[in-house]
């Protein structure tokens, strides 16, 4: 049987740890070049002889990178979640992934043979802000790399966990800040009764690290080169990889000095030396820093902390060297010093390790509150409070005794329209920074065809800005095999969506209709094509089959109304004439109805009697609105002929010229041959009509029973030898069916 590690797979550096039998204390395992960390560097080499393409990787690798040598690619983590091409070599494309997986085989491997045991399973670290598509990423690539992931554990949590072990004080606030090469995170941890670890609030941005502030250094030399030698850098491509290479060297050597310097040879000039200052250094990256303290401020605001409630600040992270951050820090926090009891390059791998020896926990309950209009966490019921008592410094008696509780990086919502059914927004299901695994499910009322494929397509965010687009849409999930319901039975059907973030911060979306207890399939496809028009106002074209979902406010339902079409609603055609006469002289179809997605056209030739349409019957309690364009100048031949318009207490009877809307049989409005129409069934009874987007009346009349809406065309009887026909256009019906619950919300299930 093998065993189970902890790895930090980093930007600049990965490092394997395991749990040591002999102690039970978590240990950094030794690469084969007997170091304990290792550089993410890889380097493709060819042998043009053979045409057999190798991989370097770590120290070699790093060196080659440094001196400028071809095929060596680094901080590939930046673009994990996209399927990007990151580099090429030989013809043959890299992707994140790949090369991610290409380092993780690598760390196995050597781990493998510095253990003389086969490894299992392992504990991967990530990013705190990692989204849902990185930490996917980072599972495929370690698959690819023959690992089982036991889990997916954020950076600053591995961190406080290997800090924690000896330095545990009960009630302690820890705000662990981490600056990686490639990354950084901030979260506010709370270490609560002897070993119980919960991360409170976690902000980040996965593209700042200390890769920033090379390249800031990078600049700096490159413009003193030109300015003193006249040699552009980026004019040769070797020389410039070289440049590159030295400028982390000068930033690793004002660690330790106020001032660097190293000796170059350029082309067609020879040595020269570069030379740069701590003031030249700090004064270039000082907004760098002052973006990760406005990050560290968000994460105090959203806790409802100060400064003066932090117990400790923890370093982590290489690039927390830079002299610069602690000073930073100190003067922020008022006069916090951050600890030092830590090795920023081990404490993750560590972390890793100990959370490797234990087994993954079960799924919260969902606890929030909405503030201000927005949904966020409740974390009244979690026993949180900032101001207890922080007891003495102590080291736990084992790792049985650390547990983790971490929390959703990113609120995780769903594309919606708002109650007005004009602009989407973001509706959030599950808030951010809210402990994790979660499940949360809803229920919303789906109207079915009896005709084609049922199918449901979500749009999933991440993310608690209000404009979608300021959101990650993750990706579009479609609903399948939805069983149609028909009319008479029930008005459409009660699809309930699970969503949930698992134990590594992933994404899952799962449907059950009604009350069945068997997953309905879901496609997953990449919405990026699909995105752009969720920050223009809903479109008439967008209220069709699928999520219509309104704000939820009280115990409204989710879905206000629902858009009902003509090939999605079961339709039924009529024909008022009990005999048509027959014979070539009428040569007239039984039913003169063509009716397709969003228009009706009614038509017959030598007509005789006419009294035919569509007729749609909704409950008495069910909510319903219609909105249609009415162009009467198309009925012809007259007279006789009129278009006949109709749901309960609101009709009408129009002619090529137009004519009167009747409310409960008295006169609404009189209107020409064209205009737009809106007639609506609210609260059991409530009748409103709007002409042109203009209220023209409305009563309160309660209905008994089934409630029929109908279009139609009469024609009187006489024998008419002209083609007789009328349209009406781009028609959008909407429906919220009374006998549902009211409350969006659904019970979870297991998977």
């Amino acid at each position: 049987m093998g065993v189970s590690v902890g790895i930090d797979l980093g930007t600049t550096f990965s490092a394997v740890a395991i749990v040591d039998k002999a102690t039970n204390k978590p240990k950094i395992v030794l690469n084969e070049d007997g170091e304990k960390i290792t550089p993410s560097v890889i380097q493709f080499q060819k042998d043009y002889n053979t045409g057999v393409v190798t991989t370097i990787v770590g120290s070699e690798a790093k060196e080659a990178f440094d001196m400028g040598e071809d095929g060596c690619v680094s901080a590939f983590k930046r673009l994990m979640g996209t399927n990007k091409e990151y580099y090429r070599f030989d013809g043959k494309s890299y992707t994140s992934v790949d090369l991610s997986a290409i380092l993780l085989k690598y760390l196995k491997e050597g781990a493998e043979r510095t253990l003389g045991d086969t490894i299992d399973e392992a504990v991967i670290t990530v990013p705190a802000y990692f989204y849902s598509a990185e930490r996917e990423a980072t599972i495929q690539a370690a698959k690819i790399a023959g690992i089982k992931v036991k889990k997916i554990i954020d950076e600053p949590n591995a961190a406080v966990m290997a800090f924690g072990l000896n330095h545990w004080r009960n009630n302690a606030n820890i705000l662990v800040y981490d600056l990686g090469g490639g990354t950084f995170d901030v979260t506010l941890t709370h270490m609560e009764n002897d070993g119980f670890l919960r991360a409170i609030v976690t902000r980040g941005d996965h593209v700042l690290g200390g890769k920033d502030w090379d390249a800031r250094v990078l600049g700096i030399v490159k413009n003193r080169i030109q300015e003193d030698t006249g040699f552009e850098v980026d004019s040769d491509m070797v020389f410039s990889k070289e440049v590159m290479g030295l400028a982390e060297g000068l930033k690793k050597k004002l660690t330790f000095s106020d001032t660097a310097s190293v000796n170059i040879n350029i082309p067609d000039y020879g040595s020269y030396m570069v030379k740069i200052t701590l003031n030249e250094f700090d004064s270039n990256t000082a907004d760098l820093l002052n973006k990760t303290g406005s990050l560290c401020q968000n994460v105090l605001d959203e806790a409802g902390m100060a400064w003066s409630d932090v117990t400790d600040i923890l370093l982590v992270g290489g690039s927390t060297r830079m002299k610069q951050v602690s000073r930073y820090l100190e003067k922020i926090s008022n006069g916090h010093k951050p600890l030092s009891q830590v090795n920023p390059d081990e404490a993750v791998a560590l972390g890793a390790a100990i959370q490797s020896s234990k087994q993954n926990g079960g799924y919260a309950s969902l606890s929030v509150q909405v503030i201000d209009g927005k949904k966020v966490t409740d974390r009244s019921k979690q026993g949180f409070s900032p101001n207890e008592t922080v007891e003495g410094e102590k080291k736990l008696s084992g790792l049985g005794m650390l547990s983790l509780c971490e929390t959703t990086a990113h609120a995780m919502g769903i594309v919606a329209i708002n109650d007005e059914g004009n602009q989407y927004y973001n509706e959030i299901i599950i808030p951010a920074n809210h402990p994790r695994p979660v499940k949360a499910a809803k229920k919303f009322r789906f109207y079915t065809s009896p005709n084609g494929n049922n199918e449901l397509s979500i749009y999933v965010l991440q993310g608690d800005r209000e404009n979608p687009l300021d959101c990650q849409i993750t990706n579009k999930y479609v609903v399948t095999g939805i069983q149609h319901i028909k009319r008479g039975e029930k008005v459409g059907t009660v699809i309930r969506i699970q969503y949930s973030y698992d134990e590594n911060g992933v994404i899952h979306i799962q449907a059950r209709q009604e009350r069945s207890n068997v997953d309905l399939l879901i496609r997953r496809e990449s919405a990026v094509y699909d995105v752009s028009k969720f920050g223009k106002p809903v479109a008439n074209d967008s209220k069709q089959n699928g999520f219509q979902m309104s704000s939820v406010t009280g115990n409204r339902v989710v879905h206000k109304y629902k858009a009902v079409t003509f090939s999605n609603a079961d339709w039924e055609k009529y024909d008022n004439v009990p005999v048509h006469p027959s014979g070539a002289e009428y040569n007239e179809p039984k039913i003169h109805v063509v009716a397709n997605e969003k228009n009706i056209e009614f038509h017959g030739y030598n007509v005789s009697n006419m009294d035919e349409g569509v007729m749609y019957t909704i409950g008495a309690s069910d909510d319903f609105e219609i909105e249609c364009d009415i162009n009467t100048s198309t009925i012809s031949p007259h007279p006789g002929g009129y278009l006949q318009i109709s749901l309960g207490a609101i009709s009408a009877r129009l002619d090529q010229n137009g004519g009167d809307i009747l409310l409960d049989g008295s006169v609404a409005a009189s209107v020409g041959s064209k205009f737009h129409l809106n007639m609506s069934l609210t609260d059991g009874g409530h009748y409103e009509v709007k002409i042109n987007g203009r209220e023209v009346g409305d009563i309160m009349r309660p209905t008994m029973g089934g409630v029929d809406v109908i279009f139609g065309f009469v024609h009187e009887s006489h024998c008419c030898h002209l083609i007789s026909h009328a349209y009406v256009s781009d028609i959008t019906m909407m429906q919220r069916s009374g006998d549902t619950d009211d409350s969006p919300d659904a019970e979870t299930w297991e998977d």
